[in-house]
């Protein structure tokens, strides 16, 4: 009996094997696919905003008359979301094809759901080669020394702010979270950070010597060079401003120029769902995937800085996540705090931080009833999960 899509996507997620060592991948790459065009190819690493930067890359790109094929993750609502085609998702009906031509050989190797995403995406982007210029953005999964994604190689690369997550598996400093990150960068790259950290900067650096590798580090002045005001939209948050300078140096690097009426246009076509997204102005709502301490500084200073008031803000939070870190930061904007039950069996207690911080605990039906009656500015925050959730019932809307 065939499968549904259903099925496909749930015995797919459910596969949590051990990782591959790199040059296992490597192999299999090479019997499975012809050559990886590294040369217009950009590896984006880091712990926050890398698929802000990937979509930065995709909209100037675009200004440029350049085709791309970017590799995302997670998903919000939708695991084809992962494939973009020009800043498009792939169809369902399109990953199911993939996943249909290459599932006996996934399972025959036990691949994980990570490293079955690399395959499918480089089927995709094999399938939608043109003859025009084509960029490919690949962003890593998580750190970037052993992560699959660093099985292929890369001529380009970027790397965001590295923060505290996923310490369980990359180090508990920053310093070691780096470490890991600066995993992606081989031998001849151009690397750009925004990175400020100077024990991370050092990590990179001693890592780009011994590789020698070309790594440009940007910081706030050259932030100060740019006159923003000929083209920024000040509806985006402030954060926004480091994920452009990385993917605008970057092809600035590489050779790409643009016009004020290109940049002007790259900031119209920016959209990055979850990411500040303004889901309704009247009242004011919005939602933002911010997951970690790092993320929710940046959320709570752009807000600040747009002299936003928040009412009431809808919480929730993993169980391997700084909770507490990112409750204090929240509470600078209001004390009016809930905390958010959805189904996940990595969900943090739940109970035990209403108990904590006197605040209710409302299940994903109650909060949407909320939101479609209050009267109060609002912010929904604290997990991608739980952002992709939200996201999809106002889509239905």
């Amino acid at each position: 009996m065939s499968k549904t899509l259903n099925e496909k996507l749930t015995e797919m997620e459910a596969c949590k094997f051990h990782n591959h060592d790199l040059t296992v991948l490597k192999q299999w790459d090479k019997e499975d696919f012809v050559p990886f065009d590294g040369q217009h190819a950009i590896h984006v690493a880091g712990t926050n905003g890398k698929g802000s930067v990937i979509t930065w890359l995709e909209v100037l790109f675009k200004a440029q008359a350049c085709q791309t094929r970017s590799f995302i993750s997670p998903h919000l609502i939708r695991h084809n979301e992962r494939f973009r085609i020009n800043g498009q998702a792939i169809t369902m009906q399109e990953w199911e094809t993939i996943y249909d031509a290459f599932c006996d050989r996934f399972f025959a190797r036990r691949m994980t759901m990570f490293e079955m995403d690399l395959w499918m995406a480089r089927q995709a982007f094999i399938h939608h080669q043109t003859s025009d210029p084509t960029w490919t953005m690949i962003e890593t999964g998580l750190g970037g020394s052993q992560d699959a994604t660093t099985a292929l190689d890369y001529k380009y690369g970027i790397i965001t702010q590295i923060g505290f997550d996923h310490m369980a598996f990359l180090g508990s400093t920053k310093a070691e979270i780096a470490q890991a990150k600066a995993g992606i960068i081989q031998p001849g790259m151009l690397v750009v950070t925004f990175e400020k950290d100077p024990d991370c900067l050092a990590v990179f650096q001693q890592r780009a010597r011994s590789v020698h590798a070309k790594l440009k580090i940007l910081n706030d002045s050259d932030l100060a060079q740019v006159d923003f005001s000929e083209f920024w939209d000040l509806h985006l948050p402030a954060y926004q401003k480091e994920n452009f300078m990385c993917a605008y140096t970057l092809l600035n690097e590489i050779g790409y120029s643009f016009s004020c009426d290109q940049l002007k246009q790259a900031i119209q076509d920016f959209f990055w769902p979850a990411r500040f997204q303004v889901l309704r102005q009247d009242p004011y709502l919005v939602l933002d995937g911010a997951h970690n301490p790092d993320g929710i500084e940046a959320l709570v200073s752009s807000l600040m800085q747009s002299h936003t008031k928040i009412d009431q803000i809808y919480f929730s939070v993993l169980a391997d996540k700084q909770a507490h870190v990112m409750i204090r930061r929240l509470q600078d904007l209001t004390n009016n705090l809930h905390f958010v039950s959805f189904e996940s069996e990595r969900l943090a207690d739940l109970d035990q931080l209403a108990q904590e911080y006197n605040a209710p605990v409302v299940e994903l039906d109650t909060l949407f009833q909320e939101l479609a009656t209050t009267s109060k500015t609002t912010l929904v925050c604290g997990s991608l999960y739980f952002a992709g959730y939200v996201l999809e019932h106002f889509l239905k809307l």
